[in-house]
């Protein structure tokens, strides 16, 4: 065999892979795309969800209307004991039990509508998980040959296991609390409206302030969720590279540098997961001191307006419930957001891979047929990085019969021909072909 062009070079296999991890992501690339994947998987499962948002509905509704029945026992109580005391009449207690078991039934109705509700979304989510792993198992066997060159079995192994179950245990726990959140919120004001237009303004103020530090602590805390997903990829790429090579580890003495790749990986890893931790973890104070400071305001207004008999003692204990109620899921949204930037960041990841380009299948139905069988190297050109080329114009025929030795070197790319010759990559340029067929 007279090659034409012998390349110098050729890039080596085993564990000393170029590009084989992919690097921390500092934030989503293609947020909305994500998102509208998302959409589409969600979708197989529409009559599910229609009944989950159904159910948290219900849920929701049957939670915000306990406290307003409730202070009209408050009020009873209240008119009946300065009725006592006036000596114009007295507690009537059956009218008070009457609106105490209402109460209770609605919080019952709640609670069935709640636990039937996540009992469907467990189901979905789960379901979602296992159409992803199999998505991605199938889509493995369609991948080239060079995609496991250039990343790392860990890293794949990382999306199937790792973010697969932070997408479904954040999905799981995410959508249903972005859904009563928001009915919650738009219940709420909506009663605090019934009961009284100038406290629920005064409510609304402390809204502008929650939101400027919901979108600053968000904004600080994505990217390093982003980062946390691909990091943890990156520690198992180099865990399974280790230990499924152990053997050549041991070889080549090359414990120290392993040890050293990985507490490298496993420092940035564990830099990037505490500042995503810490940063998120002010949320709930931050909101908490938000609520207070709408306690206050409530407090002071409504005492002026009891004072003045323009509400009732009932419809401020009642008011003052929904504050509480009010900044719950305004604070549940805001944790909500970082469980939405965990999932998408997995999410990104998974769809990530299940768009990566597949392999192109040749099926050959006619052969012409030849009296000899060749097999034809015409000026093929190749590299594992394209503007990296490792053989730059070869050519070579060999006869049917003949034996032929590859003679080079260590990096010549004697192993890199046999693969081009098995198509576990496709050449740059020029072709192979075995009896006239590229």
């Amino acid at each position: 065999m007279t090659p034409r062009s012998m390349p110098t070079g050729r890039r080596r296999g085993g564990m000393g892979h170029p590009g084989r991890m992919m690097g921390p992501a500092e934030k989503a690339n293609d947020f909305k795309g994500t998102l509208k994947k998302f959409i589409a998987y969600m979708g197989i499962y529409k009559i599910a969800l229609v009944f989950v948002v159904l159910f948290a509905l219900g849920s929701t509704v049957f939670n915000i209307i306990g406290p307003k029945v409730l202070s009209q026992a408050t009020t009873e109580l209240f008119n009946g004991l300065v009725a006592k005391v006036n000596g114009t009449g007295g507690i009537d207690f059956d009218i008070i039990a009457g609106i105490l078991l209402a109460t209770l039934g609605l919080y019952v109705l709640s609670s069935i509508c709640l636990f039937v509700q996540s009992w469907i979304m467990s189901g979905v989510s789960q379901r979602m998980c296992f159409k992803l792993r199999q998505d991605i198992a199938e889509k493995i066997n369609r991948m080239p040959f060079g995609f496991f060159d250039k990343n790392s079995v860990g890293d794949t192994l990382s999306r199937i296991t790792n973010d697969v179950d932070t997408f479904g245990q954040n999905l799981s726990q995410g959508l249903t609390q972005l859904i009563t959140s928001v009915v919650s919120i738009v219940g709420i004001v909506a009663i605090m409206l019934s009961i009284n237009p100038v406290l629920t303004l005064v409510v609304l103020c402390t809204v502008p302030l929650s939101l400027f530090f919901i979108i600053f602590i968000v904004k600080h805390s994505q990217k390093h969720f982003f980062a946390q997903q691909a990091l943890l990829g990156e520690v198992n790429g180099i865990v399974e590279e280790t230990f499924s090579g152990h053997a050549v580890v041991k070889a080549y003495n090359g414990e120290q540098d392993t040890l050293a790749e990985f507490n490298d990986a496993n420092n940035r890893l564990y830099e990037t997961g505490w500042k995503a931790q810490y940063i998120s973890s002010f949320m709930k104070p931050v909101m908490d001191f938000v609520g207070n400071l709408g306690y206050v305001a409530v407090a002071i207004v409504g005492a002026i307006f009891a004072a003045r008999g323009v509400i009732t003692v009932g419809d401020i204990q009642a008011f003052i419930q929904y504050v509480k109620n009010f900044m719950q899921p305004l604070t549940q949204i805001a944790q909500v957001g970082n469980v939405i930037q965990q999932m998408a960041a997995a999410a990104e990841r998974i769809f990530e891979f299940l768009d990566q380009p597949e392999e192109q299948e040749t099926h050959v139905e006619d052969t012409q047929a030849v009296d000899e069988q060749i097999i034809e190297f015409d000026h093929v050109r190749f590299g594992y990085r394209e503007d990296v080329p490792v053989i730059k114009d070869f050519s070579a025929r060999i006869h049917e019969g003949q034996t032929v030795a590859l003679v080079g070197p260590t990096g010549a790319g004697k192993t890199t021909l046999v693969k081009l010759l098995m198509r576990f990559y496709d050449v740059n340029g020029g072709a192979i072909r075995i009896g006239g067929v590229d």
